[in-house]
């Protein structure tokens, strides 16, 4: 009968759901260094027979005859801005407030707020990954002589002025990997532009590694419950033949 099985497919859904966060709380503690990294948290919720009933096959395998699982509804990113430290390079600029800097590569434009440019051979500014940073119209950036940028974005050289760093707001951002994001783009207007700064991960050490430790022991026990039921479900068995 179904409800023989139900323990050991919930078990075994709560353990898949300890080894997602675990996923989620080591990536996030391999960038604690990473500047600008936003952390992700996983949003959890049951996911349960609708209405209540039950199919008439009797199957277990039919999880509508198995009422309640946990599962990961979706990953959220924190955008919570990280610690701000001076590294005295001119090409880094740090976002105090709200925005990001716009890169484009082969005609995509993401945002960021991981501001270690550096020119490249051409005379662009450029992120760490060659995508060449923005201005606010939306042209590429090209530095001759020395960068010197104002707080409000506006960018200087020796030659004057050459424009203004494109900073955006964004409406539903979406990660793109370690630290780029799409989203619905607007004109940021509670920011400052710091040169000779980085802005570091929004990852708390501290309590990601408490995180670890208790998800660890939660998968832990889900793999001794689902082992000892397993085990009670074998004795039963054999107790028939």
């Amino acid at each position: 009968m179904p409800i023989d099985y139900q323990g050991i497919y919930v078990l075994s859904s709560g353990m898949l759901l300890q080894e997602r966060k675990l996923e989620i709380i080591t990536n996030n503690l391999a960038n604690v260094d990473t500047p600008a990294f936003k952390m992700d948290v996983g949003l959890v919720s049951l996911w349960d027979t609708p209405n209540g009933q039950r199919e008439p096959d009797n199957s277990p395998e039919n999880p509508t005859n198995n009422f309640v699982y946990p599962l990961m509804e979706r990953v959220v990113t924190l955008m919570l801005q990280g610690p701000i430290r001076e590294t005295g390079n001119p090409l880094d600029l740090a976002i105090e407030g709200e925005g990001f800097f716009a890169v484009r590569s082969e005609g995509r434009i993401f945002y960021t707020r991981k501001g270690n440019f550096r020119i490249d051979r051409e005379g662009y500014l450029v992120n760490e990954l060659g995508m060449r940073v923005l201005d606010e119209e939306g042209r590429d950036i090209r530095v001759v002589g020395n960068l010197k940028v104002a707080p409000d974005g506006s960018l200087f050289t020796e030659g004057g002025p050459i424009g203004r760093l494109g900073v955006y707001t964004l409406n539903q951002p979406q990660k793109v990997g370690r630290d780029l994001f799409t989203g619905q783009p607007q004109r940021a207007q509670n920011f400052k532009v710091m040169q000779g700064f980085l802005e570091g991960s929004n990852v708390n050490p501290i309590l990601e590694m408490a995180r670890l430790i208790e998800t660890h022991r939660a998968h832990e026990v889900y793999s001794n419950l689902i082992r000892a039921l397993d085990q009670t479900h074998e004795r039963a068995i054999n107790s028939l033949v």
